[in-house]
């Protein structure tokens, strides 16, 4: 098969995590996979390459922050084009910012079906473009509608969640054509580390408790804070990059000086960062955005062989309690959480060995790619 994959973050941001690890494993078994995504870099030019098998466009960024990403003008414009002339079998659009779902239409009069991946709760109270502040406000209203447009006018829709799945059905999509394929573990780029020696590797006191969390995304974080500053000598760190709201937020909680903010981090050198970890937190508040997600941080937690105390919202409640991967903890029990594990070394270390086999077990790429083969060929075949 020939297949184009649309994603509308920047190269290493948010769902290209979920459209790149899917077109690779597609690569590996032979099929003919294109991804595009927006450059990093490049304000006006886009920059082609050959990345584990993928023939990887970076379009140019110019415009990618008006109001929400995916709506750069060149970015557009080249997708239209690439995609109405070249000629694709599947074309497979990671959620409904427009970069990631025009081009699909002129694909389809080349003959291409669309499947549409449903990753985010993005419309409506409590989505992610619940935002007050939004420059123009006209997008987010169009944006709840095509969320959900989109989706009917696709051949068919994968989901990241269940929650997500419900909400395809309640729309009227044929239930013959959605489907449920979480994101796969990156077994092989995240891997245990014992906490002595990744302590050792980045100076760290091996006798400091310390609860990790990791991502782009930062939000939540009161959850835990507020947990902490009744912790007496236990460390918050925080893997990826220093956001000053952030730090802030402990000051205000009395923490900032058991704050550790990395920055940036490597691929290369996260496995040091999750392994000075002794527990892993995922705080969520209870809204439409969180419901239909699985952050890729949970997947990173068990690809790290660490528990977690997390939230019991969405499919992330389910993951937890059928897999013995973490605890479940309520705003006002975080504290209680944290407290357990943080004392009992031998629950730390069975609930992270099962983490681990559940990363390389339940969400493995291969077994998950081979649901997503199939689904293309029923969709092909329909």
């Amino acid at each position: 098969m020939r297949i184009l994959f649309l994603n509308h973050n920047t190269r290493f941001g948010g769902t290209y995590y979920r459209a790149m690890p899917m077109a690779e494993q597609l690569a590996a078994v032979g099929h003919d996979v294109t991804l595009l995504t927006v450059s990093p870099h490049h304000r006006w030019r886009a920059e082609w390459s050959v990345v584990n098998g993928v023939r990887l466009g970076e379009m140019p960024n110019w415009g990618q922050e008006y109001s929400g990403e995916g709506y750069g003008p060149l970015d557009n414009l080249l997708r239209i084009a690439h995609a109405g002339l070249e000629s694709y079998d599947i074309i497979h659009l990671c959620d409904h910012k427009p970069n990631a779902t025009f081009a699909g239409f002129p694909g389809r009069l080349r003959g291409a079906k669309l499947v549409s991946d449903w990753i985010d709760w993005w419309g409506g109270p409590g989505g992610i473009n619940d935002v007050p502040s939004r420059r123009f406000p006209i997008v987010g209203r169009f944006e709840e509608w095509w969320e959900e447009r989109s989706k009917l006018w696709s051949d068919g829709v994968v989901t990241i969640s269940t929650v997500l799945k419900e909400r395809a059905l309640a729309l009227g999509c044929p239930p013959d054509r959605v489907r449920f394929i979480p994101t796969g573990a990156a077994t092989e780029r995240i891997q245990p580390v014992p906490l002595a020696q990744a302590r050792q590797r980045l100076a760290v006191p091996v006798k400091r408790q310390i609860v990790g969390f990791i991502g782009m995304g930062q939000g939540d974080l009161e959850i835990v804070m507020d947990a902490i500053r009744r912790l007496p000598g236990v460390w918050l760190m925080v893997i990826g990059g220093k956001n000053p709201s952030v730090r802030e937020m402990a000051q205000e909680f009395g923490i900032a000086d058991r704050l550790w903010q990395t920055g940036f981090v490597l691929d290369e050198q996260v496995n040091d960062y999750l392994g000075c970890a002794n527990v892993m937190c995922l705080p969520l508040t209870d809204r439409a955005a969180n419901w239909g997600r699985l952050p890729n941080k949970l997947l990173d937690y068990m690809c790290a062989g660490r528990p977690t105390v997390a939230s019991p919202i969405g499919d992330i409640a389910g993951y937890c309690r059928e897999y013995g991967v973490g605890l479940l903890a309520e705003n006002d029990d975080f504290l209680g959480a944290l407290e357990r594990l943080l004392s009992d070394e031998t629950l730390q270390r069975e609930m992270g060995e099962r983490a681990r086999h559940v990363a390389e077990t339940v969400f493995a790429w291969p077994r998950l790619i081979g649901e997503l083969e199939a689904f293309y060929r029923q969709i092909l075949a329909n």
